[in-house]
């Protein structure tokens, strides 16, 4: 019943990929914390540069065979 809600509500064209849709979908719940913390994540202060972080982001989403 949630997902309709997210496919109907999102007024986004239906190949956007779902998490985007979840994002817009409530974001006071959701979406700005999840947007907040990805952007700390993969541009904050760490040992690591932005690209190996994207890189460690895409190799994960890969193994998990989620688009990326």
């Amino acid at each position: 019943m949630r997902l309709s809600k997210v496919e109907q509500g999102s007024g986004l064209p239906p190949q956007v990929l779902d998490v985007v849709k979840t994002l817009y979908y409530r974001p006071e719940l959701f979406g700005r914390a999840f947007s907040s913390l990805t952007h700390v994540l993969l541009r904050g202060e760490s040992d690591w540069s932005v690209g190996e972080r994207e890189l460690f982001a895409a190799y994960t989403a890969y193994l998990n065979k989620c688009p990326f």
